[in-house]
């Protein structure tokens, strides 16, 4: 995986490969033009001196040879009069190399005779050896440069951005009264993006207050109709009822408890993430799954399916009981709801648990939608509205959990929820 890059980062990369491939193509350019124009200078003084020796020796005097040059003599066709690393050498100019020195050869045939002009190449090597030293420095002193302005002009460019990331990514910047962005910023591209966040942000903190409103206006308005039935739930457990009339009575004790339970849960995720510090009531998944399975069991009998719970492993973590409740009951009831034949069934283990039926099953095109609010299946039956997964994920990334989806072999599909992904 690539570890991410800031702008700033590559920017200066841009400047870097920019220096080095144009101080590159340059340094080529520059050998390759010295190096031509080197060999010709000394293809022309070679000839000017070879010419120079031959007229003298023509004359009958032989004139004395500067440093670095030899001289030989001898018949075409004679080439054993010649030392044996020049005699297979055609007419020209050649480089060659004997006891591991360099040597300019020229070679010309004149009057039935071969001129052999040898110059030793130690000053040519030392000048290309210093050319390419000071091509060479040339190179890393531009790409440095480069880098150097590269990164001078990455912070005085991108300085305003950085500056914007760092209010927008700023968890204060959310509320209400946080001051708009652009005002801090030119007319510029910049400060239309920092408009355009300031737009986006009061749009989503409208949202957000109006849904934390909602949530807590409908949470806190039940709460007085969910006590008159608990107190009369109450009354009429304290009267000799018939046992139909009692199992209906604590039927609907039960229903109360569990809204009242609902209402702190809602309250909950309605609060903002600086105020959820509210204490409730925990317990073990054990004991949770146990409830729902005794819960939900009279309903799949009704249906013909069996309702299975399996424990895998033991877990002795204790989670916010309304919240692990609210999970596991919209995940069982969704189960048995849309399972026709087969089972249902709640596995337990150290750190999770999953939910399996044999139902129809939830086509692959479908599934990274099913947690959003309102989403239902395509097999949609009864009158559920498609919130009961939606409140799922929520809950679970409020409380750090993960849900995945996956389809079983054969048919049907399975949530699985970590209570500990760390």
């Amino acid at each position: 995986m690539r570890a991410p890059q800031s702008l700033a980062s590559r920017i200066v990369a841009a400047f870097v490969l920019m220096a080095a491939v144009v101080a590159g193509v340059f340094a080529l350019i520059v050998v390759n033009a010295i190096d031509t124009v080197e060999t010709r200078l000394v293809s022309d003084a070679m000839n000017r001196q070879l010419d120079f020796i031959i007229d003298e020796a023509d004359a009958g005097r032989f004139p004395a040879l500067g440093p670095g040059l030899d001289f030989y003599v001898a018949p075409v066709g004679a080439s054993a009069s010649l030392p044996a690393w020049l005699a297979p050498m055609r007419p020209g100019l050649h480089e060659t190399e004997n006891d591991d020195e360099a040597y300019h050869v020229l070679v010309r045939d004149r009057n039935g005779m071969r001129h052999v002009l040898v110059l030793d190449q130690d000053d040519f090597e030392r000048r290309e050896t210093m050319l390419f030293v000071a091509v060479t420095a040339g190179v890393v002193i531009s790409i440095l440069a480069a880098a150097l302005l590269g990164r001078a002009l990455a912070r005085t460019v991108i300085s305003p951005v950085v500056r914007l990331s760092g209010q927008v990514q700023h968890r204060e910047q959310q509320l209400p009264l946080a001051p708009p962005l652009a005002t801090e910023y030119a007319e510029d591209e910049v400060g239309k993006l920092a408009a355009a966040f300031d737009e986006t942000l009061g749009s989503l903190r409208a949202a957000l207050e109006r849904e934390q409103l909602f949530t807590s206006d409908v949470s806190h308005e039940l709460r007085t109709p969910l006590m008159v039935i608990a107190s009369s739930c109450e009354l009429l457990e304290a009267q000799a009822l018939a046992p139909p009339q009692r199992a209906q009575a604590d039927r609907i004790s039960r229903a109360c408890a569990e809204m009242q339970e609902l209402v702190e849960t809602f309250l909950g995720l309605a609060r903002a993430p600086q105020e959820r510090g509210t204490k409730l009531a925990g317990t073990s998944l054990a004991a949770v799954a146990t409830e729902q399975l005794h819960r939900w069991q009279p309903e799949a009998t009704q249906r013909g399916l069996a309702l299975d719970l399996v424990s895998e492993g033991v877990d002795e973590g204790v989670y916010p009981a309304p919240l692990l409740r609210a999970v596991l009951t919209n995940l069982v009831r969704n189960a048995i709801h849309y399972t026709d034949a087969g089972f249902v069934r709640v596995v337990l283990r150290d750190g999770g648990f999953s939910v399996l039926d044999s139902g129809a099953g939830i086509p692959e095109a479908e599934r990274a939608l099913v947690f959003r609010p309102f989403a239902r299946g395509g097999s949609t039956r009864g009158d559920g509205i498609g919130i009961g997964l939606s409140l799922v994920k929520r809950i679970c990334d409020r409380q750090g959990w993960k849900i995945t989806l996956s389809a079983r072999e054969g048919c049907g599909c399975e949530f699985r929820v970590e209570l500990r992904t760390s």
